[in-house]
């Protein structure tokens, strides 16, 4: 009895002691490190100091552990770590720890570079990649095929797999491909990567404190953050983009500054357009996210005083502010507010475009991160816009006989509500004040007050129908080949209409002074005979006909005109670049006169009635 306690004691110290020194033999002298690094592409191991008193459980000083595939390279640095290490599990390739506690979490991990696409291997993108201990700069895939196809055949399989559970570490860094985080935080949770066959994360729980997010050199955001992330186990070979969200549960909740979005220009090129300048602003979310779907109780919110963005020979600024928000339903609502925003043209002397308290808001049955909603509603509504200059809407690359503005100043509010369908309706109502026109020997200067309503517009015709809208034109300057026409007035009713893209369709009512505009600028002013001259000038002239314009054609329909004891009506047609053609009938009491419109020329015929202009209508085509 005596001796076998003896036994009994003494051997579990001895097997202890042995433990010991055997264990501590091996760490010192870095044998697991050689062990683990046998094949350093795919797995090494180093530490600067490691020792233990319990068998499996290892304190380290300065470990690194990085790795790679036939897509990317990784590693993983610890200052300091004390852990459950399966070192049986070292035997069979597999580093597999629990109940980690550890200080300096560094994580980074990039693709390697195909340098047969990516010819410039200095471009700032390359350049940006995080560097890995044990692998070299750029990170480029071999020019030969790998000697084992093991992305498609388990044949020769033999990487690495790493496996950590109930990990508790404070955070140092996290660099994947160009993005880097450098902070304090806090990493607690567990990870599973088998190389190009199994990967499974979480559940993690991630603690980002007064860290900077940095795109390359420049700073992205200063974060506070919380994330909870669990990703089911899925295959690696089997995602692409954004696909691994249908694997992923998350919780997030930041709190970030933002000091600019000109990292947008990272990946477009300095010189990609448009140049966004500023948006600093604050970056808030509260979100949680299920397999791509952003649940119920979901917030983003971001605000910025100035935004701005250049392209061409324009700039716009613009404060906004954007709030998400998913409702208990799942039902999501975005909304932009823009209080001010202003467009100019550098260099051309003009003042700027101004739009005041301008408000959209989109509405979908749903929010998913992966793919369009199924439908979703909008409203958009702008208070007031001002255009101080209208030579802002003259085209730089018109021709010298296009028509141009030369003067005046627009302002104008509008709304439009557009449902699941994609049919729209709203409003616009526009003053033009002074505006000034010139084309080839015409000149008009005037006031304009329209009030356009649309009835049903299809976006994704995109065509148009207009409702009952209204026209009114004060005080009308008319300069045409040195006849001036002052005090011009008119008022123009539209029943109904149709817009399209290069299509314009309306049927109008006109109330204007006299026809002396409309006779000048066709010039059939010496085919008036003189005694229908008082159609000309008769006060209050009436009249209703029928638009369409389809490309560059026209087609004018005068039902009826009416001034005084005179009546006219016709049709009048014009073809892209071609002189216009048409047949009006006048009639004063018993007296009538047909106009023609030739391509020589205009041409009268007396005493002719309503067969002859239905006759002339109807050669017109239809």
């Amino acid at each position: 009895m005596s001796k076998a306690l003896k036994v009994m004691v003494i051997l579990p110290i001895a097997l202890w002691l042995g433990y010991v020194v055997i264990g501590n033999v091996m760490l010192s002298t870095k044998l697991v490190a050689r062990l683990v690094s046998y094949n350093p592409i795919d797995a090494t191991l180093f530490y600067g100091s490691a020792w233990s008193l319990w068998p499996g459980v290892v304190h380290v000083k300065e470990l690194r552990l990085s790795g790679s595939d036939s897509t990317l390279e990784w590693a993983v640095l610890l200052d300091e770590v004390e852990a459950d290490i399966h070192l049986t599990d070292l035997f069979r390739k597999k580093f597999h720890a629990e109940d980690i506690r550890a200080e300096g979490f560094t994580f980074r991990m990039r693709l390697l570079v195909d340098p047969t696409s990516e010819r410039d291997l200095e471009a700032p993108h390359i350049k940006a990649l995080p560097p890995i201990p044990e692998f070299t700069n750029p990170p480029l895939k071999p020019e030969l095929p790998p000697r084992r196809d093991l992305e498609n055949s388990d044949e020769g399989y033999n990487l690495w797999t790493v496996h950590l559970e109930r990990v508790d570490t404070t955070l140092k860094e996290v660099w994947i491909q160009q993005v880097r985080y450098a902070g304090g935080g806090r990493v607690r949770g567990g990870f599973y990567y088998k190389p190009l066959r199994s990967v499974r994360v979480g559940p993690v729980a991630l603690e980002l404190r007064s860290g900077e997010v940095h795109l390359a050199d420049r700073v992205v955001a200063r974060v506070d953050a919380d994330l909870d992330v669990t990703m089911n186990t899925f295959d690696p070979r089997d995602i692409e983009g954004l696909d691994v969200l249908d694997t992923t549960w998350a919780r997030v909740r930041l709190d970030a500054q933002l000091p600019g979005l000109d990292f947008i220009h990272f990946f477009a090129g300095e010189g990609a357009e448009p140049r966004i300048e500023d948006g600093s602003g604050g970056l808030r979310a509260n979100l949680v996210v299920n397999r791509g779907n952003v649940e119920p109780g979901s917030s983003l919110s971001y605000g910025t005083s100035h935004l701005a963005a250049s392209a061409g020979s324009l700039r716009a600024a613009v404060a906004a502010d954007v709030d998400l928000r998913v409702d208990e339903r799942g039902q999501a609502r975005l909304a932009v507010a823009v209080p001010r925003a202003t467009l100019e043209r550098p260099g051309k002397g003009l003042p700027p475009i101004v739009v005041e308290r301008a408000r959209a808001a989109f509405d979908a049955p749903e929010l998913h991160l992966m793919r369009l909603p199924p439908g979703f509603s909008s409203k958009v509504e702008v208070v007031a816009a001002a255009i101080p200059d209208l030579r802002w809407l003259n085209p730089d690359d018109a021709g010298p006989d296009a028509p141009r503005f030369t003067g005046g100043a627009a302002f104008a509010r509008s709304s439009l509500e557009v449902d699941p369908l994609g049919r729209g309706t709203g409003a616009v109502s526009l003053l033009l004040k002074q505006g000034a026109l010139a084309w080839k020997e015409t000149r008009v200067k005037g006031d304009i007050k329209a009030r356009v309503a649309l009835e049903a517009a299809n976006l994704l015709g995109p065509t148009a129908k207009l409702g009952k809208s209204r026209i009114e034109i004060e005080d009308l300057a008319i300069e045409h080949e040195g006849e001036a026409l002052p005090g011009w007035w008119a008022r123009i009713d539209v029943d109904e209409g149709k817009v399209g893209r290069g299509l314009m369709e309306a049927a109008i009512r006109l109330e204007c002074k006299d026809a002396r505009p409309a006779v000048a600028l066709l010039d059939a002013e010496d085919a008036i005979p003189g005694w229908a001259a008082g159609l000309l000038t008769m006060e209050g002239l009436k009249a209703s006909a029928t638009v369409r314009r389809k490309e560059r054609d026209v087609d004018f329909r005068l039902l009826e005109a009416q001034g005084g004891n005179l009546a006219i009506r016709g049709r009048l047609t014009k073809s892209d670049g071609q002189d216009p053609l048409g047949a009006f009938l006048v009639k004063s009491g018993l007296l009538s006169v047909g106009i023609d419109l030739e391509r020589d020329g205009a041409g009268v015929h007396p005493l002719v009635g309503d067969d002859w202009v239905n006759e002339k209508m109807a050669a017109l085509g239809r």
